[in-house]
């Protein structure tokens, strides 16, 4: 046999050797990794955000956290229905872009007015059928106003311009509001009467946020910022964006059936909210 050829043999023997060798190693270390991973460790957990962690929790407690917690999740879909819509809206217009537009929201009636200002949960809610039905036909009122300037406005073609928002305003102005209509304590009343949400409660509280510095916690139920009834999350959040940034305020919440009182600064808080209905 040529001496080339067996020098090329030895060397692909060896070869395969060595190749045996260090596969044979490096399964061995993967074993050991493979059993490390796949151990269980005990000091990891992993939990649904959306589920209660404490399983001692009555069944009430964890009914209760899953409304809040569905509340939230429905709010969220509002806002991001309410943004499709701008963005429907926005790109179907032919206003030219250098015309100036308000800062005003775009009106809509949405599900939580409609329940709001219907005649059955107004009635249900035990306000006066004369009382009710007046509110009602100004509420109807103003809102048929609207929709005749969304029609007028698309037809002349201002549609989202500034003359748009304008006219919107004024309308606006003579809008019903019920909570002003009834005065906060028969409007809290009427809200629980009808089944209807009517406190703020904290879903979660972001690590060093002003909110959890303050020490506001997880569950607590919002009743008031800066010395006004608070009943919507809308409304907390509005109250919030207004006055003095970093202006120090009171925020006084619910917790455990007692009431507690705490200085915040205006502006963004820290936490994520939900909704809850409370006996007034």
């Amino acid at each position: 046999m040529n001496k080339s050829i067996l020098i090329a043999l030895s060397f692909l023997i060896t070869g395969f050797a060595s190749s045996y060798f260090i596969f044979s190693d490096s399964r061995k270390d993967a074993s050991t990794d493979s059993s490390d991973i796949a151990a269980p460790n005990k000091s990891a957990t992993f939990s649904n955000p959306f589920t209660e962690k404490d399983i001692t929790n009555s069944d009430s407690e964890r009914i209760e956290n899953l409304e809040s917690e569905l509340s939230l999740l429905k709010q969220q879909l509002q806002k991001v229905e309410s943004d499709l819509l701008d963005l429907a809206t926005t790109a179907s217009t032919n206003a030219p872009l250098s015309t100036p537009i308000s800062t005003n929201k775009r009106w809509q009636a949405s599900a939580l007015t409609q329940r709001l200002y219907s005649l059955e949960s107004l009635l249900r809610g035990g306000i006066d059928p004369t009382i009710a039905e007046d509110i009602v036909r100004r509420k109807s009122a103003v809102e048929l106003k609207r929709l005749e300037l969304q029609d007028i406005s698309t037809r002349k073609n201002y549609l989202n311009t500034q003359q748009y928002y304008d006219e919107l305003e004024v309308i606006n102005q003579q809008d019903v509001s019920l909570r002003v209509e009834l005065g906060d304590e028969q409007y809290d009343e009427y809200l629980f009467n009808s089944r209807q949400n009517n406190r703020i409660k904290i879903s979660s509280v972001m690590l060093g946020s002003a909110a959890e510095e303050a020490g506001i916690q997880k569950g607590d139920i919002v009743l008031s910022y800066d010395d006004n009834r608070m009943f919507t999350w809308t409304e907390l959040k509005d109250a919030t964006s207004q006055g003095e940034l970093g202006e120090y305020v009171s925020i006084s919440v619910y917790r455990n059936g007692e009431i507690f009182s705490f200085s915040v600064p205006r502006g963004p808080l820290g936490m994520q909210l939900g909704a809850t209905r409370l006996t007034p």
